[in-house]
């Protein structure tokens, strides 16, 4: 059952690895009105933590438009794992860090809300979507994303952008919202080469609360499909293994883990 963003006036939240969600209306809220979106912040994404090998020119600039009023919008596109989550949810961390309302949109979850779930976000300082090409073909989605670009512009509020294709080459059939996508800055976010890849891992194990091994991390990226976003997954889900098995991350430990999985 899809939700109306007007259903519910409290803030919506993006939790990492759940679904974007709603909470339950709170006594006193003014019905039928809606607050800014919310964003759970996780320190796991932040600019730090980001290994941007080529991709620095767009780190840079979505961390002064997280710290800088001033209006702008960007586009990236590029493969899965290339980093376009986490550069979106490391500008709402240091905006929000800032005292700036903003929103994180993951719309791979659109099935889950109606097109009003865009109103209002112009009354924010900073709007990040994730996946747009999700809403290709998806008219009243399209023409409610084609609006908001429009009260965004006249509101001056920096409106944040991924793909997985170009601008031009984008999948969506309303004519004037490609042309929207075209506006402002636009990188192609490139995978990180095999050393970079190490350097990654390894500042996630750190996070993590324990070190990866030089022999664990490079036989890691020989066996598995090496864009970062694998490479985490792979990761958390050896830790979390390897503490069930109260085992060190070895490479015989992951090597029986990679073996036996489906």
């Amino acid at each position: 059952m899809t939700q109306s963003a007007h259903d519910n006036p409290l803030p919506l939240e993006f939790y990492r690895g759940q679904e974007f969600r709603s909470p339950a209306k709170a006594q006193g809220s003014p019905s039928g009105s809606q607050l800014p979106l919310g964003f759970a912040r996780h320190d796991v994404y932040t600019f730090a933590s980001y290994i941007p090998g080529v991709n620095a020119g767009a780190l840079e600039a979505l961390r002064q438009i997280a710290t800088d009023p001033d209006h702008a919008n960007v586009y990236l596109w590029g493969a899965p794992g290339t980093g376009k989550t986490h550069l979106l949810q490391a500008a709402c961390n240091l905006a929000a860090q800032r005292e700036r309302p903003c929103a994180y949109i993951p719309l791979r979850q659109l099935d889950n809300f109606t097109p009003d779930l865009f109103a209002a976000l112009e009354e924010l300082s900073l709007v990040c979507l994730d996946d747009v090409d999700e809403l290709a073909g998806r008219d009243e989605w399209e023409l409610a994303l084609f609006n908001l670009f429009n009260r965004l512009r006249d509101a001056r509020t920096p409106l944040l952008v991924s793909a997985g294709h170009s601008p031009k080459a984008s999948p969506v059939r309303l004519p004037d919202l490609q042309s929207r996508l075209c506006w402002g800055l636009c990188y192609h976010l490139q995978a990180l080469h095999d050393d970079e890849n190490i350097v990654a891992l390894k500042q996630r194990a750190r996070q993590r609360g324990f070190e990866l091994s030089d022999p664990v991390v490079e036989f890691l990226i020989k066996r598995v499909a090496r864009d970062t976003r694998n490479l985490f997954l792979w990761l958390d889900h050896l830790d979390r293994r390897s503490l069930e098995a109260q085992r060190k991350l070895t490479v015989d430990f992951v090597r029986k883990m990679l073996d036996n999985a489906p």
